[in-house]
């Protein structure tokens, strides 16, 4: 689609956070989320009414041509992933102001993040299965997906788990990368150490981050933690795999090789690593792995001195045996790992670290012995002693101490499973008259309290309700009604409230009243407490209501908003019976009227003999755009109050509205027949004006061709059915009449006009 106009990256964003953008074939309807790369909007798809996820690119991702068509040609390839574990793509394109989109499914049932595994372990392996075949399918095609993570894993009406957001994912097949080179990108949480490093990654690197979310089921939080993201890249590069506690440790070895350090450590793909999850959950054990590179790095240099590259190559291979000799048999290039490997069943949770590089290291500088050596027999262990920063001999005090932290963090909902709603809700259960706890909830509460409070004064309702849905629950749980905070916002929302309700009475505003008592009522604000304004007796107007004039049958076509005029219009197009008044007292002679169908005719016409029967309350036509003009400044000086005819882009919103948009098919008109109906005949508008679909076109203020000419708009008797469409406009010379147009005026509405009604 051709651009509107171009902007630069940080005009469109500032685009982007004002206003929805505005999608061929959707109407968007609010911003349901926004991540690093990308906005997504609630939309409906109106050909088939259905609603859509919307994911609008951030202009400062894809910045020139390129990287955008290489994202299209990503985003289409990723369109074409047919598996009931993915979520499809709908559509791919560009806004008029060159934004990329895509148009997903909408979800509404939640990610995997906002769900709770940690007692469900049969549910876990279900979600798992799933993901692994949906990536099985994407890696055979040469897609890695490259952001696997719980907040991508969404759930259909049916409850099953879906792989949504390739967006960043990357065909195998194509080396040229939308990122640019040594860029990561992905989710610090879930990332391989491969992909931290910005190296090129395969889908050994979705696998990891399978690994990671497996965890993340099992204990209900992720297995590394840091502040910044660097320091969270490194502890997945360096820091060895969690241990897992007693009653999980069976699944030990799974996160092990699926979390791996090095790619060539882990399941080669997707289907060995589900074969080892259905081991899982048919109870059989999962071997632990040795890391052959290591094995081999020790043996080769303790006996570098006394044999040849070959025979040293020969040792690995007969240490390797020795050390699987009680092991079944496993399959070509599995690959295995001492460091990663699972504790004994006699080790502590917590092992200590074991330095095993130093290890070989000084292995490398020994006297060669006379026999093979106990493997690792000079490996030592050294235990760390961390102080930790609460009584663990009082109860709820390690949940108050994390609290304290989160809350420093400004982890206050988030994430799941490492957040201070989550540690005071527990350290309540445990100990309900801990002095600190009141205190740590009115912080979180302050918090929120001024959210809200901001957000209701600025006007983002949503921001607001969010905000409330997410606290309130809190209070009634942790009993903090009482408290400072929550008392202050309660005191404060009726003021503010009230404010906006009495801005939309004096603007006459009905919509932004209507929005205020909805956010009274999702706030919970009682609506006493907001009289008078909630039921003053002021009939707010509405697009539609007649208008109290003297001159004309008038109708109220656009209400007032703040500092914008309203319009009035006329309900029908004036008669001829109306213009004989107005010709009788100025005495203006009839113009030139004309069949513009067929421009040369013997036959004379004129507003009053247009040749057809009139009556009074027809439209009187064979009059010129001069003509309409003068009428209009006459009815002004009679009333005092200023018409004039309207402009195209005030009149094409007037036609809007009931029937098909075909006078003529609508079966009120009789398009093509000689002559034209009463004015008030015909389908209607949906504000109530007739004839703007049929019986006769109208004059328009606007010009063409250095306003020699005027443009006339809607359809008249002589337009076939074909052409009865109420948007077209043409242009004729302002000084003719024709025997098919006709006109209606408007005037300007101001806001203290109808207060005063």
């Amino acid at each position: 689609m051709q651009q509107e106009e171009e902007l630069s990256p940080e005009e469109l964003t500032a685009l982007l956070s004002s206003y929805m953008p505005e999608i061929p074939g959707y109407r968007v309807l609010r911003r349901i989320g926004k991540g690093g790369m990308s906005q997504v909007y609630l939309g409906v798809q109106e050909s088939l009414d259905r609603q859509v996820a919307v994911k609008v690119m951030s202009p400062a991702a894809l910045t020139d041509e390129i990287s955008k068509q290489r994202f299209e040609h990503e985003a289409r390839t990723i369109a074409k992933l047919e598996h009931p574990c993915i979520v499809g793509i709908h559509e791919v394109g560009r806004t008029r102001q060159g934004l990329l989109y895509y148009v997903l499914p909408y979800l509404a049932k939640g990610h995997l993040g906002q769900r709770d595994f940690t007692q469900d372990e049969d549910r876990a392996i279900e979600v798992l299965r799933s993901l692994l075949s949906a990536l099985e399918y994407a890696h055979a095609r040469g897609i890695v997906h490259r952001d696997v993570k719980a907040e991508n894993v969404l759930f259909d009406n049916a409850d099953r788990p879906l792989l949504t957001d390739f967006g960043i994912a990357l065909s195998k097949r194509d080396q040229t990368r939308i990122t640019t080179a040594g860029l990561a990108v992905g989710s610090g949480g879930y990332m391989a150490p491969e992909q931290a490093r910005g190296e090129v990654v395969d889908g050994r690197a979705d696998l990891y981050s399978v690994g990671v979310l497996a965890y993340e089921l099992l204990m209900g939080r992720l297995p590394y933690q840091a502040s910044d993201p660097l320091a969270l890249a490194l502890m997945h590069a360096q820091d060895p795999v969690p241990r897992l506690p007693p009653e999980k440790k069976h699944w030990q070895p799974f996160l092990d090789r699926a979390m791996a350090k090095s790619p060539d450590n882990r399941y080669r793909n997707a289907q060995q690593m589900l074969g080892a999850l259905n081991q899982i959950a048919s109870g059989k054990p999962v071997e632990p792995m040795v890391d052959m590179g290591k094995v081999g790095a020790f043996f080769s240099a303790r006996w570098k001195p006394m044999v040849s590259a070959l025979a040293g190559v020969a040792l690995v291979v007969v240490a390797v045996a020795w050390l699987q000799r009680d092991r079944p048999a496993e399959p070509e290039s599995d690959f295995f790992t001492v460091q990663d490997s699972a504790p004994a069943a006699d080790a502590p949770v917590e092992p200590a670290a074991a330095p095993v590089d130093a290890a070989l290291a000084n292995a490398a500088q020994a006297p060669a012995p006379g026999l093979l050596p106990v493997p690792f027999a000079q490996v030592t262990a050294e235990v760390s002693v961390v102080p930790l920063d609460y009584d663990p001999t009082r109860i709820g005090a390690r949940e108050l101490a994390a609290a304290r932290r989160q809350i420093d963090r400004q982890r206050l909902s988030l994430p799941p499973g490492d957040n201070a709603m989550q540690s005071l809700r527990e350290a309540r259960a445990l100990a309900p008259r801990e002095p600190a706890l009141p205190r740590l909830a009115d912080e979180v509460v302050a918090f929120y309290a001024s959210r809200i409070g901001d957000a209701v004064v600025a006007g983002k309702d949503d921001e607001a309700r969010e905000n409330y849905e997410r606290i309130a629950p809190f209070v009634t749980e942790l009993k903090r009604e009482q408290g400072k905070p929550w008392v202050a916002l309660r005191t404060s929302l009726p003021p503010a409230l009230l404010k906006r309700l009495q801005a939309g009475l004096k603007a006459l505003d009905a919509q932004a009243v209507d929005r205020t008592k909805a956010l009274a009522t999702a706030l919970e604000v009682p609506s006493q407490s907001l009289e008078p304004a909630w039921s003053q007796a002021i009939a707010l107007p509405k697009a539609g209501e007649p208008m109290k004039d003297t001159g004309a049958a008038m109708v109220l076509a656009t209400v007032p908003r703040g500092d914008r005029a309203g319009l009035a219009a006329m309900r029908s197009e004036v008669t001829r019976s109306e213009y004989a008044a107005f010709a009788s007292g100025t005495g203006r002679p009839a113009s030139r009227c004309r069949n513009r169908l067929a421009p040369i005719t013997l036959k004379k016409r004129t507003w009053d003999n247009p040749g057809f029967n009139q009556g009074g309350n027809h439209p009187v036509v064979c009059v010129s755009y001069d003509d309409a003009r003068a009428y209009a400044q006459w009815l002004s000086r009679r009333t005092g109050t200023e018409y004039r005819l309207p402009t195209r882009g005030e009149w094409n919103p007037l036609a809007a509205g009931r029937g098909s948009g075909n006078a003529c098919s609508d079966g009120r008109i009789a398009c093509g027949s000689e002559g034209t109906v009463a004015a008030t005949q015909g389908p209607a508008s949906g504000i109530g004006l007739t004839g703007v679909r049929g019986n006769a076109r109208e004059w328009l203020s606007d010009c063409a061709r250095g306003c020699q000419r005027r443009l006339v708009a809607g359809t008249g008797w002589r337009d076939p059915p074909a052409r009865a469409n109420a948007g077209q406009a043409d242009d004729f010379d302002a000084d003719t009449g024709f025997d098919d147009i006709g006109f209606r005026l408007v005037r300007t509405v101001n806001a203290s006009e109808l207060g005063a009604r």
